[in-house]
């Protein structure tokens, strides 16, 4: 398995294997550990092999718009799959994991006196513009009637660089996906169930990998068992 930041250059100058037996996945920043555990898993029991790269979901969207060489997408929405789906881009769609959103600080937050809580503090969530998890974020300030002018929301471009942030001491409060919570080390953890709408993370199989052989055998590892239990020990629930 290889791990890649996503790099429209790199990507393009990637190798294939004659016999088509790499597939080139497209991960959202919340999932990565996950996707190279199914990695893992997956080549373990197959001739295959994977390469994982990550990043934003909107920046892989953008990226595989304009042609990146990508096989499997797996985004942290549902929206931009649909909509590559809509565009020819993709030839199936699936939801594969549903995210959940929380709020980590240094102390504990009461979120029924959230305004006082935030007053004044540094709070890092990922740009909603491209990341759903900082759409979520946003949807759960909504919810807590937080006004961003009381506090300094630190705006980043996905949830790794969120966790970054606040494991670095420079934000007090930061929205991430649950699934990052073992790599943060302590902090109090805030719950956000009802605040949010539900994290639908859909799957991808690109017009590009319908051709190939290991893109269709990792599409298909994906809704398996094998796959089910990795996505659920990593923070995640189920779609099935």
């Amino acid at each position: 398995m290889k791990i890649l930041a996503f790099s429209l250059i790199v990507l393009a100058a990637l190798p294939r294997p004659a016999m088509a037996e790499e597939v080139l996945l497209a991960v959202a920043s919340n999932f990565v550990t996950a996707a190279e555990e199914l990695a893992e898993v997956f080549e373990a029991q197959s001739a295959h092999s994977v390469v994982v790269a990550h990043g934003s979901t909107g920046a892989l969207y953008a990226q595989i718009v304009s042609g990146a060489p990508y096989d499997v997408f797996l985004s942290a929405d549902a929206e931009r799959p649909r909509l590559l789906g809509d565009a020819g881009l993709a030839v199936a769609v699936k939801t594969y994991a549903l995210g959940r959103l929380v709020l980590v600080s240094k102390d504990p937050v009461d979120l029924e006196a959230a305004a006082e809580v935030f007053a004044g503090r540094r709070v890092a969530l990922a740009d909603p513009m491209v990341a759903p998890y900082g759409a979520a974020a946003i949807s759960a300030m909504e919810a807590l009637a937080l006004d961003t002018a009381t506090f300094q929301p630190l705006l980043v471009t996905n949830v790794g660089q969120v966790a970054t942030l606040f494991v670095t001491g420079n934000a007090d409060l930061a929205f991430l996906a649950e699934a990052q919570l073992p790599f943060i080390g302590a902090a109090k953890v805030t719950a956000l169930d009802g605040r949010y709408p539900a994290i639908l993370q859909d799957a991808a199989l690109l017009a590009r990998g319908e051709a190939n052989p290991a893109a269709v055998a990792f599409w298909n590892f994906l809704s398996s068992d094998a796959a089910a239990e990795v996505i659920a020990a990593n923070g995640y629930d189920l779609a099935r």
